[in-house]
């Protein structure tokens, strides 16, 4: 009997820190969140990315043309169309094209 308005205090102590929890809960939820990046960042990002990508392009098509000089590939019927399409001079452009991506 002494330990009963004990428990109800505890009880209520309890029941009072659960709503303040729910509704600190509530008020974070409904905040808008804000993100950390700005869009010139995003347009720096996917500037990059796109670099990237053309400079992997563009050591894809190098190493495709040595593989063709070698013998073991090809892809087109005129090796001269090959060759311009799939040679050094289109991976040169794609790896400058992605560098000056990358610098700018």
């Amino acid at each position: 009997m002494a330990n009963e308005p004990a428990e109800k205090g505890l009880r209520r102590l309890r029941r009072v820190r659960a709503r303040r929890t729910a509704t600190n809960l509530r008020r974070e939820q409904a905040k808008p969140r804000q993100t950390a990046y700005t869009p010139a960042y995003y347009r720096q990002l996917y500037k990059r990315i796109a670099g990237w990508v053309l400079v992997g392009l563009g050591l894809l098509v190098g190493g495709s043309h040595v593989i063709t000089h070698l013998g073991y590939f090809q892809v087109l019927p005129r090796v001269g169309l090959q060759d311009l399409l799939m040679g050094y001079p289109m991976a040169g452009i794609l790896v400058i094209g992605g560098v000056i991506l990358l610098s700018v």
